[in-house]
């Protein structure tokens, strides 16, 4: 932490018995309870002083009675979009929900049929798998690839061939991707718009890292290209990546089409999922309010760390290639030179180095000799961890 730091991200935080996913349960769903966790997508920083007070502020009040999402409650957020992505946006194409995934299944199952085709592109997140199998409908595979120097690409012949032959009705866009971190670039966020319209397919974009950017890349959002586009997407924002929020389930969905934001309000009305926790409202309002600055020193200390890894996979690690992501606390890393298949691989990382990387089999095609490494954290757990993944090599 340097004199001139107003928060202090080299803090050692203890989140051991908080009923945290990523380290109370490590003996249930990694089978060793002392691994060293960096796989799951929640920062170890503590929360920003200006949430954690405003949520201190309320439960100050004795009363937990049902919440009501206020008519200015949008503001916070769309003042946010225009300051740090030059997006416009008006509160009457906000709903909330409480997570992105939520919005997605929904999303699915309110605007297609069973068995029609929905695109992803792998490896990507693996709940976007998830809730198409789960609604019955047909995963399609629109698999990004690899240019010479490792960065990955979108494959547009096929994206367009799924759209017109195999009778897509969704898209969902990754922007920025996890896991291989791109930034979508306007162009490549154009074509895609344009062969979405062009074939009648609804697109989807979840910006939850939409926030985590590192210098000279540019988030754009698909929706702010044109109204044309804007009319067909969805867009899908959190404060949960930015902020460390994820316990506290709260997420917006931005949609200009007022037919489309209609069927996907009629759809949380079925499932009775409109009322936000009193929580979610303090944490998310206060977060697009109050977190600029918090913010502001949050990226440069991201960026240290991966920096942090890309050198020490370059001095240490021979035969492992760490590809710079342009956005997100995430790395994937590619152990494919090691020639072990995922189970070895997975293995040795838990027994020999007793560290935890999420394995890049569970992203889908593509991700098989991959694993991601989380380096939301403090500086020194995160050189544990690189120091502990020598000992498999």
């Amino acid at each position: 932490m340097s004199s001139n730091s107003k928060y202090n991200f080299d803090e050692n935080l203890n989140r051991i018995g908080t009923n945290s996913f990523k380290w109370d349960g490590r003996k249930k769903f990694i089978g060793y309870p002392d691994v060293l966790p960096m796989h799951v997508a929640d920062m170890d920083f503590s929360c920003a002083p200006e949430i954690l007070k405003a949520i201190q502020e309320r439960a100050r009040h004795p009363s937990f009675g049902y919440a009501l999402i206020s008519s200015d409650f949008f503001i916070p957020l769309i003042k946010w979009l225009k300051y740090f992505h030059q997006w416009e946006v008006e509160p009457h194409w906000c709903l909330y929900s409480p997570s992105i995934v939520t919005t997605l299944s929904l999303a699915i199952f309110s605007l297609t049929n069973e068995n029609e085709g929905v695109i992803i592109q792998p490896p990507v997140y693996p709940p976007f798998m998830e809730v198409i199998r789960n609604n019955n409908r047909q995963i399609l595979l629109n698999r990004l690839k690899q240019n010479s120097n490792g960065k990955y690409e979108i494959n547009f012949e096929e994206f367009e061939d799924l759209c017109k032959n195999k009778k897509a009705k969704l898209f969902i866009l990754c922007s920025p991707h996890n896991p291989v971190g791109r930034v979508w670039q306007k162009d490549e966020l154009s074509k895609l718009a344009e062969i979405c319209l062009k074939y009648n397919v609804t697109l989807i974009s979840d910006e939850i890292h939409s926030d985590l950017i590192y210098s000279p890349h540019k988030h754009i959002s698909i929706a702010s290209l044109n109204n044309e586009i804007s009319l067909n997407t969805i867009t899908c924002i959190s404060p949960s990546k930015t902020f460390n929020l994820p316990g506290i389930s709260s997420s917006a969905i931005v949609i200009k089409n007022k037919e489309l934001r209609n069927k996907i309000n009629a759809a949380f009305d079925r499932f009775h999922l409109t009322l936000p926790s009193a929580m979610a409202i303090v944490s998310f309002e206060s977060a697009y309010k109050f977190g600029y600055s918090w913010h502001k020193e949050l990226m440069p200390y991201l960026e240290q760390n991966r920096n942090i890894v890309k050198n020490w996979v370059e001095c240490n690690f021979k035969n492992v290639l760490f590809y710079m992501p342009e956005a997100t606390y995430l790395g994937w890393i590619s152990f494919k030179n090691l020639k072990l298949n995922d189970g070895e691989l997975k293995k040795r990382m838990h027994e020999v180095a007793n560290v935890a990387l999420y394995p890049g089999s569970k992203f889908g095609e593509g991700g098989e000799g991959f694993m991601r490494l989380n380096f939301g954290c403090p500086k020194s757990q995160l050189e544990e961890a690189l120091s502990r993944m020598e000992k498999i090599f």
